[in-house]
């Protein structure tokens, strides 16, 4: 499948939820203090050559909903029975949970664009027919999570913040420290004391997301990533991407704007468990959209101040309707180094700021924050989609151009 990126699938013939290098014993190349211990027969096998399609998919469509388990689908040919799941080479190794990976490299630098564990493998095959086929669908590290059940979760106590509490939950289910990104020492927001429910570990963790009105996601290379609200506000504060359709800056190969009542909310209620429902409304929007309800419940902060707090931003952000760009693809196929490296490096909630030139000359543009990412390959052909949605939180951010405006940026929730 050649392209000006070089494609890489491999898949690893053991069950861990670490995708870091093998620590082999008795080999000296094999990283000390970083490799997994196991055996030479689990290092990756390399299954590019006899591959057909790859489509990736990571993130949310929309800002509020759930990140959802990022998922991989590989198509391949099979013209040896090398995967004949009942008597090829991989026979009897080819199993639930065994792990994937897809990279990418351009220019000399390889960039990892999903890890995951196998749940199905579909052989396809006809007689009569030189080849067989076979589909592999996987899903990433909350696959984990989601088969994980948690009770009491140790140490979970009153006034523990958001990050805290989701450390707590992982410890509760060995999730390992290095295939973790947060600190357990942010957190904008304070957790009630654990209420013992039996829930598998990524509902509460969710739980513990929602509360926050944060990001949890899978990064590619399958660590744990959650972002409070303050870690959110200071992405959205960085320097944007910046792509057009002229090529003055890195060209898209299409956008997708939408203006419609989808996410529009005029009633809004927040409860936390064991408190009372918080709602806000909006009249004037009610007046001229009719009313719009939008429900959170079984939250986890430990006061109703909270919130109410929460579903004020919320009826902020979501009262009026707007014209939004819910995505934009790229043609990662080509050799255009900007759109290639743009394509393989931008990671879910980075910021990036479209330009749509319209008839007439005008400009519309957006600053906007990655929601998901998308890839599908094939031959010929590399797109990749960028799930976008606007900020729903303000802030200011002292020395920032974007978020330290006097009278604009407000201190928030």
């Amino acid at each position: 499948m050649p392209s000006a990126a070089t494609l890489s699938v491999t898949v690893r013939f053991q069950t861990s939820p670490s995708f870091g290098p093998n620590l082999v014993l008795g080999d000296a190349s094999s990283p000390l203090g970083t490799g997994v211990l196991s055996d030479a027969d689990s290092s990756p096998v390399d299954i590019t050559s006899v591959v057909n399609q790859v489509a990736i998919r990571r993130g949310r469509n929309r800002l509020l909903d759930k990140f959802a388990s990022g998922t991989c689908t590989v198509e391949l040919t099979d013209t040896t029975g090398l995967f004949d799941p009942d008597n090829g080479t991989y026979a009897d190794e080819i199993l639930p949970m065994r792990q994937l990976q897809v990279k990418a490299t351009y220019s000399g630098t390889t960039y990892t664009l999903y890890s995951g564990f196998i749940d199905e493998w579909d052989y396809t095959y006809q007689p009569g027919e030189d080849a067989a086929f076979m589909t592999i669908k996987a899903v990433d590290s909350f696959r984990i999570l989601n088969l994980s059940r948690i009770t009491t979760v140790s140490g979970a106590t009153a006034g523990q913040t958001t990050s805290a509490r989701m450390g707590k939950i992982l410890d509760a289910v060995s999730w390992p420290s290095s295939m973790r990104d947060f600190s357990t020492g942010t957190g904008q927001t304070t957790c009630k004391v654990d209420g013992g429910s039996d829930r598998d570990a990524l509902t509460a963790c969710q739980a513990v997301n929602q509360t926050e009105l944060g990001a949890f996601y899978t990064k590619t290379n399958g660590v744990l990533k959650f972002m409070d609200r303050n870690d959110i506000v200071k992405k959205h504060a960085e320097s944007p991407t910046v792509f057009d359709d002229t090529g003055a800056n890195i060209q898209y190969q299409s956008v997708d704007f939408d203006i419609d009542d989808t996410i529009l909310a005029n009633d809004v209620s927040v409860q936390r468990s064991g408190g009372t429902a918080q709602s806000v409304t909006d009249s004037t929007s009610i007046s001229n959209f009719f009313q719009r309800n939008y429900t959170r419940t079984g939250l986890l902060m430990d006061t109703d101040a909270d919130a109410l707090l929460q579903a004020k931003a919320i009826l902020n952000n979501r009262k009026d309707p707007k014209l939004r760009i819910g995505s934009i693809s790229l043609d990662t196929y080509g050799d255009v180094s900007n759109r290639v490296i743009a394509a393989l490096d931008t990671e879910i909630m980075d910021p990036i700021k479209v330009t749509r030139t319209q008839p007439g000359g005008g400009t519309v543009s957006r600053t906007l924050s990655v929601q998901g990412i998308e890839h599908t390959i094939r031959p010929n052909s590399w797109v990749t989609t960028f799930q976008t949605a606007e900020k729903i939180l303000d802030g200011f951010i002292l020395n920032s151009t974007t978020s330290g405006i006097l009278g604009t940026s407000a201190l928030s929730y």
